[in-house]
């Protein structure tokens, strides 16, 4: 790994993230697979991805100032995804390299002509970002702090140090990851989950009630659930507040929620207001869903501003009635 730079030289960055990366082998089907059968591969490509990884690369499509902090393997994947990164333009000091691991990596599985996707994946335990190699420079280096949970000490501890500096926290998580998770939570300031893990923390299947009562669990958040193809709900000021997705061809929804992410950090940063932010956020995450890939279809700035003059906006149910 190479040299840390010192506390007196460490740049500032619009964002610091702390979390998954990840290579995706995205695998396209004409259908899913049924039980005992063969089916050809359509196509397949080896592509960059990971929540947090994702989302700094979104942020700095946009714009933004990034540092990644995180681990790979030592093997050829590694070598990728550090090289992913950098093509960016994010800062890959704090990025660890561990001998003899491999790197997070995944079959993802896309069904031609919907989009969608199943998700093989692994990581090597020795991959997981120990507190010890964390400084508070380094996880302070930032106007905003982004985190996934799945490093939860190192996360909870980058939570504390930023919450000490008055750094927003915003956090990406899909499943609890041990029994330091909720104190996570509890310190961040934007939660913005995936519709799993809200329905199965809270045990509502209505999101409206799902949203409610994971803002009334973790106050200090403003609290949200991404929908996929239905868009966002957000509670806000104790309003519900929903913002559909953009009508798309889909070609491969992987990272979409990943670049909401990142385009939701821009939006935070630029202090806009949570319905454009969330309407903006959407947008970026439907223009990635028309190329294959976590990252190939995140779009520049210049390019969501166009679409969101021109696109239009999917019908909710009850619209539809």
């Amino acid at each position: 790994m190479s040299n840390q730079p010192s506390a007196t030289t460490i740049p500032r960055f619009d964002v610091v993230g702390l979390g998954l990366n990840a290579m995706d082998y995205i695998t396209v089907l004409g259908q899913f697979p049924k039980p005992y059968t063969k089916l050809p591969i359509q196509e397949v490509r080896l592509e960059p991805g990971g929540q947090v990884a994702t989302a700094l690369a979104t942020c700095c499509r946009l714009g933004l100032t990034g540092s990644y902090i995180g681990s790979v393997g030592s093997d050829h994947l590694g070598t990728i995804q550090m090289e992913s990164l950098r093509q960016e333009g994010i800062d890959t000091s704090f990025v660890r390299t561990v001998d003899g691991a491999t790197s997070q990596m995944a079959f993802v599985l896309v069904e031609e002509g919907v989009g969608e996707r199943t998700i093989l994946w692994h990581r090597d335990p020795r991959l997981i970002f120990p507190p010890a190699a964390l400084t508070r420079e380094m996880v302070t280096a930032g106007r905003i702090l982004h985190l996934d949970g799945r490093d939860s000490a190192a996360a909870l501890q980058a939570a504390r140090w930023a919450g000490e500096a008055d750094i927003p926290i915003v956090i990406d998580i899909d499943q609890i990851y041990d029994q330091t998770t909720p104190e996570l939570l509890a310190l961040v300031d934007y939660l913005v989950a995936a519709e799993d893990f809200a329905r199965d923390l809270t045990g509502h299947d209505d999101e409206e009630l799902a949203v409610k009562e994971l803002a009334a669990r973790f106050p200090r958040a403003m609290t949200g659930i991404t929908l996929g193809a239905r868009g966002a709900i957000f509670l806000h000021e104790g309003q519900i507040l929903r913002s559909p997705a953009f009508d798309v061809e889909v070609r491969d929804t992987t990272g979409a929620g990943d670049v909401f992410h990142g385009a939701f950090i821009y939006g935070v940063l630029k202090g806009w207001g949570l319905q454009k932010n969330v309407r903006f956020a959407n947008a970026t995450a439907a223009i990635k869903c028309t190329e294959l890939g976590a990252r190939a279809g995140i779009p520049r700035l210049s390019e969501v501003e166009v679409f969101m003059e021109t696109a239009q906006e999917r019908k909710t149910d009850s619209e539809k009635k």
